[in-house]
């Protein structure tokens, strides 16, 4: 069991803007540290969730903090409150349902769960997840390949890949999801178009993901954005613009003639109808010397590298999973 410290009210607060003060570091490098989401750290400041007595020790060891109180009496605290939690819910539960001990208490309590799980749109049971360890690189390029071919929605995430161009990507996806989740993801292919879609079913595992920072729904609509986290580290950064790019992005043969003479160059493009994302590809490859450019007009939204040069920047210093990307090198002299 994860052990919680369950501080005095208002004293949690206190102490992380203490540690905030300390430090010179902003929640979202903090929450890094902990190794939680920074969704999870600022419930922690707003005292809306107990802090986890891992994070606590990691903050008072590193920043020279002392917590407020014993820290067995926090711990004690909070798991007397867990009690009086759970005893309180299993009043209510019998208030409502009855006693589940006899055939009218089962069926009052089946009904009304069957009629939660249909209104959230969940068919399959519920799974369980072997969620990561804080955040990775791996992580962050599976939310930028979510944010790029993926969707969200209650009980679900899916990725859907072209059957043919991104044949050996979807191994890649697949093989990826694997070692971050430890499960197998299912892949159906998808009737009269070449395409193959990777499905990840679970209302854990969707709930992780809004954790993480992703929303449920239409990406466009919302006009999602990259996690706060992944603004952290540019590790992170890269990772996440590599997964965006093998989803959305292209390297393309652009050609021209100059006197009759024939000339092509490669050029790199990426499509998205996010303005918040099409800007974050913008600003990482500009962070990493890079002149893009965005371009919109005719109902499309895109940032290009026109530099040739810049195409093999790109890949030396962010590289790809997708052979797609390398297909038109052959073509150019």
């Amino acid at each position: 069991m994860e052990y919680r410290l369950k501080f005095l009210a208002g004293k949690q607060k206190e102490f992380l803007l203490k540690v905030e003060s300390k430090s010179g570091l902003k929640p979202d490098r903090l929450a890094g540290i902990a190794g939680v989401v920074p969704r999870s750290y600022r419930d922690w400041r707003r005292e809306k969730l107990n802090m986890s007595e891992k994070a606590g020790k990691i903050f008072c060891q590193k920043f020279g903090i002392k917590l407020p109180e014993d820290k067995k009496e926090m711990i004690n605290r909070w798991l007397r409150n867990r009690s009086e939690i759970g005893a309180k819910g299993g009043r209510e539960y019998f208030r409502r349902y009855g006693n589940p001990a006899t055939l009218e208490g089962r069926r009052k309590a089946g009904t009304k769960t069957l009629i939660i799980l249909r209104e959230r749109g969940i068919i399959p049971p519920i799974r369980n997840f072997d969620f990561p360890i804080g955040i990775s690189e791996p992580l962050a390029e599976f939310v930028g390949i979510l944010l790029g071919d993926g969707g969200i929605n209650y009980g679900q995430a899916s990725i859907t890949l072209n059957s043919i161009a991104d044949k050996e990507y979807l191994l890649f996806v697949v093989d990826l999801i694997k070692r971050l989740f430890s499960f197998e993801a299912s892949v159906s292919k998808k009737k009269n178009c070449n395409a193959n879609t990777i499905y990840c079913n679970g209302v854990k595992f969707v709930d992780y993901l809004v954790r993480l920072g992703l929303k449920i729904g239409n990406k466009v609509k919302q006009q999602v954005g990259i996690p706060g986290w992944i603004y952290t580290k540019m590790e992170y950064r890269i990772a996440c613009l590599r997964g965006l790019m093998d989803t959305d992005g292209g390297i393309f043969i652009h050609k021209y003639k100059v006197n009759g003479k024939e000339y092509k160059y490669l050029k790199v493009c990426f499509t998205n109808r996010s303005m918040p994302i099409l800007k974050f590809v913008r600003d990482v490859l500009s962070e990493l010397g890079m002149t893009p450019k965005i371009v919109i007009g005719m109902g499309s939204e895109k940032v290009w590298l026109y530099n040739q040069s810049e195409v093999y920047e790109y890949l030396k210093v962010v590289g790809t999973h997708n052979s797609r990307l390398l297909k038109n090198f052959g073509g150019v002299a």
